[in-house]
C-alpha cells in the first residue's frame, strides 16, 4: 500500500472513531467503571494519623511507656435507588473494640487491617421537615454525642447491630426534635446460652438563640441484657468496673441501666466559635452492697466503703475549630467517673489506661495548617477516684502529639 492510500485509511479510521472518542472523553470518570445500574455514586475517603504516645506513670508496680502508633482508615459510601447507603470501611489496629491505633514494634512486622465498619443505611426524607434513618451491621454510632460523651463512648467504638432515629423541624419556631435509637448485640454467648445487649434510647431537642447561638439538648437510657452472665469476648478488657474474678478478669459484679443527659450551648467570641458541652451519668442498677472480688452477694464488711459508685460527669470548652488551612481550637475538660458508673470497657481508651474509677483534666491544642492536615497535642492528667478498686493507687499523666492527613 502506498503513501497516499495509507493516508486515505488513516482519515477515514479518524472519521469513525472521531464521535465516539469524543464521547469517552465527556463521559464522567465514574461512568468509565460503574460496576452495575443499582450503584448510583461511590465516595472514597480515608485519613492517616501518625501518633507519638507518652505516659507517665505513679504507683506500686507502674512502669512508665513511650509509643509511636500510627492510624490509616480507608473507606467507601455507595449511593442505592430507593434511599439506600452501603458503607464499609477498613482500618488499622489489634482488634481492639476502642482503638485502631496500631503501635511500631516487633521488629518492623507485617500490621493487619480489620473490618472497621460495613453498614447498610435507609435515609428516607418523609416531607420538608422530617427526616429519618435506619441501619444495620457493624455501623458508626448514630447516637448524638458531644466531646465530653467519650465517658461513655469511646470514639472508636462502632456498635454492631441495629440503630434507628428520626428528626422534625419546626418551622418558624427555631426548633429541632429528635430521636435515636440502638440495639447493640454485645456478644454471642454460645457457652452461657446467654446473648448480653445494649439497648440505648435517646431523645433531643435544638433550640436556636439570639446572636447566632444554638442549645442542644438529649436524654439517653443504656440498658444493658445479661451483661454480668457471660463474657463479652472483647478484645482489651479496661480499667474499673468491679469484677467477680481479680482486678481484669471475670464477669461484672453490678448491672447497668446508665442514664445521660448532654448538652451544648454553641456561640461566637467575635469571630471565634465556642462551644460548651456537658455530659452527666448515674447508673441507676448499681448496687453498693457488691464486695470487690468475691462471687458472692452480701453485706458490706464492716469497715469496707461499699458505696454504690454509680456517677460520672465530665464537662468542658472548644474554642475555635481546627477543620481547614490556618483555624486552630483549644479546649480543657474536666471528668470524674466512679467504678460502676458506666460499662468500662466501652468508655474513652485514652484517659489513664481507659475504662473508669478515674478523675483529672484534658487539655488540647490544634491547628491545621492545610485543609488536609491537622497537628494536635493533647494531655490527660488523671488519677484514681477510688483507690480500693481497680487499678489501685495509680496516677497517669498522657501526652499524645499528632499529625493527621485526610484523603
Amino acid at each position: 500500500m502506498n503513501i497516499k492510500n495509507r493516508l486515505k485509511l488513516v482519515l477515514l479510521l479518524a472519521a469513525v472513531l472521531a464521535p465516539n472518542l469524543l464521547q469517552a472523553q465527556a463521559m464522567p470518570a465514574w461512568e468509565k467503571i460503574k460496576l452495575s445500574d443499582a450503584l448510583q455514586s461511590v465516595k472514597f475517603s480515608g485519613d492517616l494519623r501518625l501518633r507519638n504516645d507518652t505516659s507517665k506513670k505513679r504507683g506500686a508496680g507502674t512502669i512508665d511507656r513511650g509509643r509511636n502508633r500510627y492510624r490509616l482508615r480507608l473507606g467507601a459510601e455507595l449511593q442505592l435507588p430507593d434511599d439506600l447507603t452501603a458503607v464499609f470501611r477498613l482500618a488499622s489496629g489489634t482488634g481492639e473494640q476502642v482503638s485502631t491505633n496500631q503501635s511500631y514494634g516487633g521488629l518492623s512486622s507485617q500490621k493487619g487491617l480489620f473490618i472497621d465498619q460495613v453498614y447498610a443505611k435507609w435515609s428516607p426524607v418523609f416531607t420538608d421537615t422530617l427526616s429519618g434513618y435506619a441501619a444495620s451491621g457493624r455501623m458508626q454510632n448514630f447516637l448524638w454525642r458531644t466531646n465530653s460523651s467519650d465517658i461513655v463512648w469511646d470514639d472508636d467504638v462502632n456498635p454492631e447491630g441495629f440503630s434507628e432515629g428520626a428528626e422534625w423541624l419546626i418551622p418558624g419556631a427555631g426548633l429541632s426534635l429528635f430521636v435515636n435509637g440502638l440495639q447493640m448485640v454485645v456478644n454471642e454467648g454460645s457457652a452461657s446460652g446467654k446473648t448480653p445487649w445494649l439497648f440505648s434510647q435517646q431523645a433531643g431537642a435544638e433550640v436556636q438563640l439570639p446572636l447566632e447561638a444554638r442549645l442542644r439538648l438529649a436524654g439517653a437510657y443504656h440498658k444493658w441484657s445479661d451483661e454480668n452472665r457471660t463474657s463479652f469476648g472483647q478484645g482489651v478488657v479496661q480499667d474499673g468496673n468491679r469484677r467477680t474474678a481479680t482486678a481484669n478478669t471475670g464477669l461484672l459484679h453490678n448491672r447497668f441501666g446508665v442514664a445521660e443527659v448532654t448538652g451544648q450551648l454553641s456561640g461566637w467570641a467575635g469571630q471565634l466559635p465556642v462551644n460548651v458541652q456537658g455530659t452527666f451519668i448515674r447508673n441507676m442498677r448499681a448496687r453498693g452492697d457488691l464486695e470487690f472480688i468475691t462471687t458472692a452477694t452480701r453485706p458490706c464488711p464492716v469497715g469496707q466503703s461499699c458505696l454504690a459508685a454509680r456517677d460520672g460527669y465530665q464537662y468542658g470548652l472548644v474554642v475555635g475549630k481546627a477543620a481547614v488551612k490556618g483555624s486552630w481550637e483549644a479546649a480543657y475538660f474536666k471528668k470524674w467517673v466512679q467504678t460502676d458508673a458506666t460499662v468500662a470497657d466501652l468508655a474513652d481508651s485514652d484517659f489513664g489506661d481507659g475504662g473508669t474509677n478515674r478523675k483529672g483534666h484534658i487539655f488540647w491544642l490544634a491547628y491545621a495548617p492545610r485543609d488536609w492536615l491537622l497537628l494536635k497535642a493533647k494531655a490527660f492528667i488523671t488519677e484514681t477516684l477510688d483507690k480500693q478498686y481497680n487499678p489501685g493507687d495509680k496516677a497517669i499523666n498522657r501526652l499524645q502529639v499528632d499529625a493527621s492527613l485526610k484523603f
